[in-house]
């Protein structure tokens, strides 16, 4: 058995930072090309999880990346993944929108199919505006940059030659402290924003766990993140819903009102997962890492 001790201990950030960005720039590829040729709404979602991958790796490395390098290289990875925003927004809500159908009385159906036509029309479009712009000539020129970048010597400073166990415990301390003090904040009235930043801070956290392969810690939160994430698209969804003359539509205000319920639900719940007990149990799993043994 190998503990995750000696792996940091063998390991170097320079390492890390090499085999993530190699893997999720391998992925990222795989990913674009799939949806591109499939449209296949999970093989969206796997390409901004790389995305994401990678953006969380190099922000928590920061400080051991050539400035100029690594702002160019998050800066490709953010404009990836807001091209992509809306086109997620819209295949969550659209998967969503049969539940909330049955919730309304059936005399409004009517209402709710007209919108899921309009979502439909829209996914199609940001679909293929996607499409148009993305041909394969670009796909590779942006594979092509992230690689270069990737494999530049002078991306990694002197300094990322350092074993990841002297700094590793550190980073992840300071992402759980901030969790720690936003979540000491959390409460129903809190504003969709602070529930956004906290998710956030989870999201990085999880993938930044991911690529040193402490998984079982990293899925210990998932729940967490989830319970989240729901927050924010359900919040999405409702500005969303309000583009559409919604204040003339009973079935939209309806639908409305049920999004509102369901959000006040799922706070309650991200605040249970966020208690001062549950996050002092995280830090200690998280303290076992260094001493306990891999099975």
């Amino acid at each position: 058995m190998s503990s995750k001790k000696d792996f940091l201990e063998r390991h170097s950030i320079k390492q890390l930072l090499k085999t993530t960005l190699h893997g999720t720039i391998e992925n990222i590829a795989t990913h674009l090309k799939a949806f591109l040729q499939t449209k296949d709404p999970e093989s969206l979602h796997q390409y901004r999880v790389y995305i994401r991958t990678a953006r969380s790796i190099c922000l928590e490395f920061s400080e051991f990346m050539d400035e100029k390098r690594q702002f160019v290289l998050d800066k490709t990875l953010k404009v990836l993944q807001q091209e992509t925003n809306e086109m997620r927004d819209l295949d969550v809500f659209i998967e969503s929108l049969d539940a909330y159908k049955q919730k309304v009385d059936d005399q409004y159906w009517d209402d709710v199919e007209h919108l899921q036509t309009q979502l439909l029309a829209e996914k199609e479009l940001a679909y293929r505006s996607f499409e148009t712009k993305f041909t394969p000539k670009l796909q590779a020129k942006i594979i092509e940059e992230l690689t270069e970048l990737q494999n530049d010597e002078k991306l990694c400073l002197p300094k990322s030659e350092e074993k990841l166990f002297r700094h590793i415990k550190a980073i992840i301390e300071k992402r759980l402290k901030k969790i720690a003090k936003l979540s000491k904040k959390l409460d129903i009235k809190s504003s969709n924003e602070k529930f956004h930043k906290l998710r956030l801070h989870y999201k990085k956290l999880r993938y930044t766990c991911d690529a040193l392969s402490f998984k079982q810690f990293a899925k210990s939160f998932k729940p967490i993140q989830n319970a989240f994430g729901k927050v924010q698209d359900k919040n999405t969804q409702i500005e969303r819903i309000k583009r559409y003359n919604s204040a003339n539509s009973v079935a939209l205000q309806k639908v409305i009102a049920l999004l509102e319920e369901e959000i006040d639900n799922d706070k309650r719940v991200c605040i249970e997962k966020s208690t001062k007990d549950i996050l002092q149990t995280m830090h200690e799993k998280f303290e076992k890492i260094f001493t306990c043994k891999e099975s």
